[in-house]
């Protein structure tokens, strides 16, 4: 029922951006490659955030958050950015962007789980303190290297990055919801003192929740990095509010024990279509409205998250009593 709700959202704004700023069609050829051009092109930019989303939807599964994601990737790429570009890239900086990934991942992980951190403080430090390593890289500079690595540009293309997001979602989506492993974490996210009494390895378990977290921002950084050929210390700032919103929009309870992968993806999805939707219609809004239609984003990605919380949580209430 949720994700049917979803895709009517998601269709509403289709059919309405169209209409305000999709153009004029003459024949159904026309609409056909206006609608092939728009999905390969909104997919192919919205892969990055496709990755993070599966990773955010684990997280919070198991009653926790990471506002680190963006800063995360951010940090990989211009930490493989300075390294020489050509074919010893992949040896070199592509190896290196992988540890430290799930070296980041890691951190987080152990800081909630032996440290005692709640997630959401040590996340918001970790992403300071990612965002400032970025900085400490980069510097005012923005580096380009990776236009110059054979074969690189594959990870921004359609078919690269869609392939990409299609083997984290498809593959490792079909082996999550068939696995034990999905079970514990769930367990987790509902109660964490009854999910060691069951004998679940708690600390174990939450250090590789937000290891693969780090692993999705490599993906991520990969992505980004490949369709935008630069980078620089201020590189994916804000896309963690994003993630999260989509993934709670797409019907994971922020709460913990519960999340869908499927409505992470359509989520993400709303939010492109929105983002994309928003720009399209900049012209139409400066002829016909007071205001700047693109200053509206934020305004709606609060409202999405407050009232994706809501819905998730209402069930809940619903079925107490007074």
């Amino acid at each position: 029922m949720r994700h049917r709700n979803l895709l009517l959202i998601l269709l509403a704004e289709i059919v309405l951006f169209t209409a305000i700023g999709g153009g004029t069609f003459h024949s159904f050829g026309e609409v056909v490659g206006y609608f092939r051009f728009y999905w390969s092109d909104l997919l192919s930019q919205s892969a990055p955030v496709l990755l993070l989303a599966f990773g955010m939807t684990l997280v919070l599964t198991t009653a926790g958050i990471d506002l680190s994601v963006a800063s995360s990737a951010a940090f990989i790429a211009c930490v493989m950015s300075t390294f020489a570009p050509g074919t010893a890239f992949w040896w070199t900086a592509v190896p290196v962007g992988l540890v430290l990934g799930i070296f980041l991942g890691l951190a987080n992980g152990l800081l909630i789980a032996r440290l005692d951190i709640p997630p959401i403080i040590a996340t918001l430090g970790t992403m300071i303190l990612y965002r400032g390593l970025c900085y400490a890289v980069m510097g005012d500079l923005e580096r380009a290297p990776f236009v110059e690595v054979p074969g690189y540009e594959w990870f921004g293309q359609f078919w690269g990055s869609i392939g990409l997001v299609g083997v984290v979602f498809v593959g490792v989506g079909f082996w999550y919801h068939r696995s034990r492993w999905r079970s514990e974490i769930m367990i987790l996210g509902g109660n964490r003192v009854a999910a060691r009494y069951a004998g679940i390895a708690v600390t174990r378990r939450l250090c590789e929740v937000y290891a693969l977290m780090g692993f999705l921002a490599f993906l991520a950084a990969l992505c980004f990095t490949a369709r935008n050929s630069s980078v620089s210390g201020s590189s994916l700032s804000g896309w963690e509010l994003h993630v999260v919103v989509a993934v709670v929009l797409g019907g994971t309870r922020v709460q913990g024990g519960g999340g869908t992968l499927v409505g992470s993806l359509l989520g993400v999805l709303i939010l492109a279509v929105l983002d994309e939707g928003l720009r399209g219609a900049s012209v139409w809004g400066e002829q016909h409205l007071p205001f700047k239609i693109s200053h509206l984003e934020y305004l709606v990605l609060g409202t999405l998250l407050v009232g994706g919380v809501w819905l998730n949580t209402r069930p809940a209430r619903l079925g107490k009593s007074p």
